[in-house]
């Protein structure tokens, strides 16, 4: 099964709107690699993030921008809100790196209004994490 790219996901969105839930039921749609979709934090290991994941995280508001911050360093070296605009309104997260519990996490996302693939800073990773366990996935077939 090719690995898709966010490219690849975003060029052919309204695809994705349109079949979201055949693809949710389907174990081979659903489990098609995603490159650089994961989610990782220090004290746990990396897993995988795969295309029915983002599908349900962002269709179902949990990985978009209403959660997502944007931050930048100040002096002292701390982290302070960027003034946002009304581009941060499409956002879609496909990857997490944290930190560590209580720390900020660094996340990639895609911006619709740029076509590019951003990076962002989460204030508060548990509740992304949370939501990606929680998820509903079919039985993984082994192939």
């Amino acid at each position: 099964m090719p690995t898709l790219r966010i490219q690849d996901i975003f060029a052919n969105f309204q695809f994705y709107k349109e079949n979201y839930l055949s693809i949710l039921k389907n174990p081979q749609s659903y489990y098609q690699p995603v490159a650089d979709a994961c989610i990782h934090f220090a004290i746990l290991s990396e897993q995988k993030v795969y295309l029915g994941d983002l599908l349900q995280l962002w269709f179902g508001d949990k990985w978009t921008e209403h959660q997502a911050q944007q931050l930048q360093r100040s002096e002292g070296n701390y982290w302070q809100p960027v003034q946002q605009d009304s581009s941060i309104n499409d956002i879609f997260v496909f990857a997490i790196q944290g930190q560590g519990i209580g720390k900020h996490a660094k996340a990639l996302a895609w911006s619709q209004h740029d076509a590019q693939i951003r990076e962002i800073y989460l204030d508060r990773v548990l509740p992304y994490y949370f939501n990606f366990i929680a998820l509903e996935r079919p039985k993984h077939s082994a192939v």
